[in-house]
C-alpha cells in the first residue's frame, strides 16, 4: 500500500524556513520533529505514514549523511555519494506514488520538519546567511533537496538490471539537471531519460570534442525534435536508437 505524507501548510512552511535561519547550524537538530500540527494529509490514496516510520526514514538518511561526513565535512565526492544513496533510500522506503511525490508541501515537511539539519548540511547558507529557498520549500521540485533525489531514482530506475539504480551513477549533478529541468519536453518520459543516460554512458570519446559538449548539443537537438515527434508512443529500443542517432549527429557537427 502506498503511504500518505504530512503536507506542511504554506504559512507553516514560511515559519519553519524563518526558524531555520534563526537557529545556529549546530542547533538544527533541536528543531527536528516527526509531526506538525500545521500539516494535513490527502483524504484518499493510501495509508498515513506513522511517526515511527518517519523516525525510521530520518534515521536512515542521517546514517547516510554521517557516512559522508555530516555535519563537519562536505566535499564534492561526499555530496555525490550522499545524493546517490539517499535517492535509492527515498525511492525504496517512502512507498510514495508519483501523485503524492508531486505535492510540494510533502517535501516541505520532510526538509523543514523531519530533516532540516541534514538538508542544511547538504545545501548550506550562502555568505549572507541565507539558505536557498528552492532547496527547502519545494517551490521547484527539480531543485528541492530531497524531491529531486526521489524523482531521479523514479525516472532512472531500471528493473531489468542487476543494480536497478546503476543509471544514477552516470551523470553529474549539473548534467542531470539539464534533463530534469525540462520537465515537459524530456523528463516527463522516464524511458527517454533512461535512453539519454544510457547513450551518454555508451559514447566513446575520441578526443576531438568533450563528451559534455556532445551531451548538451544532443539535448538541444532532442528538444527541437520533441516539438513535432510523439516520443511517448515510442518503445525503449526505438528511443535508444533515436538518442544515439541524435548524439552521433551532434558529435559530427561539433567536429566539423
Amino acid at each position: 500500500m502506498s503511504l500518505l505524507y504530512p503536507r506542511l501548510l504554506p504559512s507553516e512552511t514560511e515559519h519553519r524556513f524563518r526558524v531555520l535561519h534563526d537557529t545556529a547550524p549546530d542547533q538544527h537538530p533541536t528543531i527536528v520533529a516527526n509531526h506538525s500540527r500545521r500539516a494535513v494529509y490527502a483524504a484518499t490514496g493510501g495509508r498515513r505514514i506513522s511517526p515511527e516510520e518517519l523516525d525510521q526514514l530520518r534515521d536512515g538518511i542521517v546514517r547516510v549523511a554521517r557516512d559522508q561526513g555530516f555535519p563537519s565535512s562536505r566535499s564534492t565526492v561526499q555530496r555525490s555519494l550522499f545524493d546517490r544513496t539517499t535517492a535509492q533510500m527515498l525511492y525504496e522506503q517512502c512507498l510514495m506514488l508519483p501523485g503524492e511525490a508531486s505535492q510540494r508541501q510533502v517535501w516541505a515537511f520532510l526538509s523543514l520538519v523531519l530533516l532540516p539539519d541534514v538538508c542544511a548540511w547538504r545545501w548550506p547558507a550562502d555568505s549572507d546567511g541565507r539558505y536557498p529557498a528552492d532547496r527547502f520549500k519545494g517551490t521547484d521540485l527539480t531543485r528541492h533537496a530531497l524531491a529531486r533525489l526521489w524523482t531521479r531514482a523514479h525516472v532512472l530506475h531500471d528493473p531489468t538490471a542487476d543494480d536497478p539504480y546503476h543509471l544514477l551513477d552516470i551523470l553529474g549533478e549539473n548534467d542531470l539537471d539539464q534533463i530534469m529541468a525540462r520537465r515537459s519536453a524530456l523528463a516527463a518520459s522516464p524511458a527517454l531519460v533512461r535512453a539519454i543516460v544510457r547513450a551518454h554512458r555508451e559514447d566513446k570519446a575520441d578526443g576531438s570534442v568533450s563528451t559534455r559538449e556532445v551531451f548538451r548539443q544532443s539535448l538541444m537537438r532532442l528538444l527541437r525534435l520533441t516539438a513535432f515527434l510523439d516520443l511517448d508512443s515510442a518503445s525503449e529500443p526505438e528511443l535508444g536508437h533515436l538518442v544515439r542517432k541524435v548524439r552521433s549527429e551532434a558529435r559530427a557537427a561539433l567536429t566539423k
